[in-house]
Order: C-alpha cells, then structure tokens, then sequence
C-alpha cells in the first residue's frame, strides 16, 4: 500500500488560502444575487409581516411531531421553499413581543413596562418617546398598513396605530375579543364590562359584527394589495387573532378536524386551519397582483402555544407566559424570491430575537439606515445571516428580568449549594432568565414546567418532567433543547458569569412606570365601545 501523500507548508497554505476565498467568494455571489435582484425592480421590496397569536411550535405541520394531527399545507410550502429560523425568540406573552418588535429595544429595561400586557382600562401605552418600524419605513417611502391586533395600549388617541406611523388600521385595538361579535368582556375594580373592540383608523366600527375575524382581516389584507400602486414599496403588518382563544371558529374549520375526540384540541386545530388559509388567501394577492416577485414574507409567532387551549410545544418545555423554551422559541421563517437560491429550502440556526426585526428590515432589507435614532437598540441586522449563511451578530437575549413578578424564597437547598443569597452578583428570586451562546440562566419562578404530547396523540411513551425546584437554572440549549437537565451546579462559572450580566442590565433599567386601571375606560361611557378615554395632556 501507497503511504498517503506528504503535503509541503506552502502547498497546504495554498490550497487553504485557495479554499477561504472560495467561500468568500460563495458569500459574495449571494449578496450579489440579492442585489441584482433588488435593483431590477428599481424599488424597495415590499415587507409582509405575518403574527400569529399563541402559535404552539409543533402546531404548524413542518415541526409537528409525536402523533399530532394539525397539517398547515400552506404554511409548510412557504417555510419550505424559504429559510427556516429554528432558533429564533419572542417573549412570552402578547404585549411584550409586539413592543420589541416594534421598537428593536428590551422594553423591560430600556421603557419601564414591567406590568406585561396592556389591559382595557389600562391608563399606560408603548411610551411615545419610542420611535416604530412603521414610522422610519414610511420615511424611506413605505405605504404603512396594519391589519388585526394591536395591544399596545388604547388610554389616548396618541397610542393607537395611525398616530404610530400606519396609514390605515383595521382590527382589534385589545388584546383579545369574541372572534365574531369583537367585543371584549373585562372587570375593572370588580365590575363587569363589556364593549367593542374592533376599529377602523382611529373610529370604533360595528359593522362587521357577525363576521369572523379571520376572514375580516384576510380579505382586508388582500383589498389592500389590490389597491396598492406597485410603484411604491409597501409595508403590510398582519397581527392575527388566530390561534388565540376563545373557542368559536366557523364549522368549516371545526369540521376539518371531527376525528380529534377532544372537544379544545379540535377547536384550537380548526383556529390553525383558519390561520393557515388567509396566509394563503394574502400569499395569492400578492401574487396576482404582481408584486410577490419582489416581497420579503416574514412569518413569526408572538410567543409559544397556551397549554391550557390545547396547544402543543412539543419536544419543548412549558407553556406561554413562561421563561421556558416553549413559552419563546417561536415559529418563524423568512419566504421570498429575492432570498438566493442557495438559501431557500435551509434551516438557519443562527440565534436570532423579535427585538432584530426593526433594524433587519430598516437595514438589510430596505437599505435604508438608522442614523440619528433616537434611542439605543438592542436588535441587531441579522438579514446577511438569513440571505447568505453568515453568523448571527447576536450573542446574548435578555429574555426577561423583571422586578415586580412575585419572587419565590432562597429556599435551604438552594443555600446548601449557592450559600447566602446576598453574596450572589443577583438576585436569584427575582424572575429573569439571559442566553449566551449556547447557555441558558433562569432564576427566580419559572411557571409551568409541563412538556405534554399532542392530545390527540396515541403514543403511549410516559414523558418524565422533574420538576425543577431550585432557583437557579442552567441549561446547555444547544445539546439539551429540551431542559431536562439543570447543570447549574456544575457550571458555577458560567452561573456567575451570566448572574453578573443580569446585575449589569438590571443597574440600568429604567424606572418602571405607574400603571392603573381607570374606571373611566368603562364602554358605556364612551359609546359602547373600547375607546381612548384620556385626553393627551392628562397623562404623564
């Protein structure tokens, strides 16, 4: 037998020099295809962002594993054909996704909103000083649209979506309401109330009571692109209602679904098939009216499924509203024709966060810039790691810290292994939970710990959840995505580390603003409908 070849230094340098330039030049060639597809059409392209509400991660049919039921045929075409964020976060409830999405900042420390959601009567709103997405793309030309859930406040005309920089609104103002009546039902100081919630531009509208929602905004979507001249880039932001609860979803939807016995799971399953066809229905106007060639889609999930409306996050742990990976690794994924051939089809598993979305379509895909913002922001462009295989240049997500959650006691095993608590770098029963690389930090109360099946599922296999007590946890994401293994105490020094990175962040938090309910949010004093009951100047 031959011995294997002997290379010299200068051969081997060579050939890796020959090597790298060779993926440089790969690298450029995808930028270059972008490009030259950009400045064919000699305009910006146009963005459509589509949220839905409380999707669960393996409730879309490319993830959907371990017996579940639910098939999102049109869904999976555009994730498939598109790159696939597979380790892309939101936060864990509604309000919160929305406001980093919006501003490209962590609102628990840069905006003092600590209180979550915004609720009916709740007298606060996305702070004004904050500028939004809609607002700089309309500087760069955009026609602005938003269509479906607002939830960012509604104390005062100032806080509604076209004095935040959309050209028209047609949906909800609230979090939730009745997906046909769309009213929303809310107590404030323990009396019932109860009024409409769906707007158009900044009027209250009852005419389309009666209609699902879903329908409403899908065929308001596509009036939209009808009308659009193709000669200006447009910007349509898409909130769904859907999957949210309540239950009522038209028969059609309810019908697809009869062989699931469990009366929630079908209702939640038909709320998915409802979702899936206006992301057709929206996906087809673009076509026909020409302008799909030249859009970027954008699909995300505002945070992880509800468990207790029958959702699943499976393989992933916990629920929505929870700090676990089920509560806010989301479904995304990027479609478009403009994407390189040599990405689409792929999975990216760069880490990337909501707060990344303001400067990557500003940046990367509207090639405009963000000098002379007014604030810090904590998003990064990530639109050369999803177009062209390049690292993410993101490192680290605050996920949450957050002061005013109810704290849970140093308890004495967690002193057998931490000692005294005020000898941490923080506070660990404070809720707050930080990513580094592949390292996950939680501390303080997690909520629920559940990573249940499909309900429909006939696999039989117990699955095994110790539920984890202590208040400091770690978890190694990249090798144990489903957090079944807390490894904190044999990596002290990464506790530490990233213990001390939650004291830097909290050492600058903004001082969280005072919010109340007010009684005079009550409809019937404005008209039978939800409405801004606050003049500008009475709030601070």
């Amino acid at each position: 037998m031959c011995p294997p070849p002997r290379w010299s230094p200068l051969i081997t340098k060579r050939l890796l020099l020959f090597v790298l330039c060779q993926v440089v030049t790969m690298c450029r060639s995808f930028t270059i295809e972008f490009e030259t597809k950009y400045n064919r059409v000699h305009q910006r392209p146009h963005i459509i962002f589509l949220l839905a509400d409380d999707l669960g991660w393996n409730d879309v049919g490319y993830h959907a594993k371990g017996g579940s039921l639910i098939k999102t045929p049109y869904i999976d075409k555009l994730a498939r054909r598109g790159v696939r964020l597979e380790n892309y976060y939101v936060q864990p409830i509604c309000s919160p996704t929305r406001s980093q999405l919006m501003t490209g900042r962590y609102h628990q420390i840069r905006m003092g909103l600590l209180q979550g959601k915004f609720s009916p009567a709740e007298t606060l709103c996305l702070p004004l000083t904050e500028k939004l997405l809609p607002e700089r793309l309309r500087e760069l030309g955009y026609a602005t649209h938003a269509v479906g859930k607002w939830h960012l406040g509604t104390s005062r005309k100032s806080c509604l979506p076209i004095q935040r920089g959309f050209d028209s609104f047609f949906g909800i103002i609230l979090g939730t309401s009745d997906h046909f009546t769309h009213e929303r039902a809310y107590s404030v100081n323990q009396r019932p109330r109860r009024g409409n919630a769906l707007y158009e531009g900044n009027n209250a509208t009852t005419k389309y009571k009666g209609v699902f929602c879903t329908d409403l905004y899908a065929d308001r979507a596509v009036k939209i692109i009808r009308r659009h001249d193709k000669n200006k880039p447009l910007f349509l932001y898409v909130p769904f209602q859907m999957v949210h609860g309540p239950d009522s979803v038209p028969a059609k939807f309810r019908h697809m679904y009869r062989n699931i016995s469990d009366l929630k799971r079908r209702f939640y399953a038909a709320r998915v098939a409802a979702l899936d066809e206006a992301v057709r229905n929206i996906t087809r106007a673009l076509r026909v009216r020409g302008l799909y060639e030249n859009s970027v889609i954008i699909f995300s999930s505002d945070n992880g499924g509800a468990l207790d409306y029958a959702a699943c996050n499976w393989p992933l742990r916990g629920s929505k509203g929870t700090l676990w990976e089920g509560g806010i690794r989301a479904v995304g994924f990027v479609h478009s024709d403009l994407l390189p051939t040599f990405v689409r089809g792929t999975k990216n598993n760069e880490l990337i966060h909501v707060s990344d979305w303001l400067p990557t379509l500003v940046k990367g895909v509207a090639r405009g810039n963000l000098t002379g913002w007014p604030n810090r922001l904590d998003g990064h462009n990530v639109w050369p790691s999803i177009s062209s295989f390049t690292k993410s240049p993101r490192r680290m997500i605050l996920h949450d810290i957050n002061t005013k959650r109810p704290s849970k006691d140093w308890e004495r095993s967690d002193f057998q292994i931490w000692g005294p608590l005020r000898k941490l770098p923080f506070n660990a029963t404070i809720r707050a939970a930080i990513r580094e690389g592949p390292w996950k930090l939680l501390t303080g109360r997690t909520g629920v710990q559940d990573r249940p099946l499909p309900v429909e599922s006939n696999i039989s296999t117990k699955v095994d959840i110790r539920q984890d007590g202590e208040l400091i946890r770690l978890y190694n994401i990249s090798k144990d995505p489903k957090e079944s293994k807390n490894v904190a105490s044999k990596n002290r020094r990464v506790v530490k580390r990233l213990l001390k990175k939650l004291r830097v962040y909290q050492r600058y938090m903004k001082k969280p603003l005072k919010s109340k309910e007010d009684p005079l949010s009550d409809p019937a004093l404005n008209g039978g409908s939800w409405s801004p009951w606050l003049d500008d100047v009475d709030v601070g």
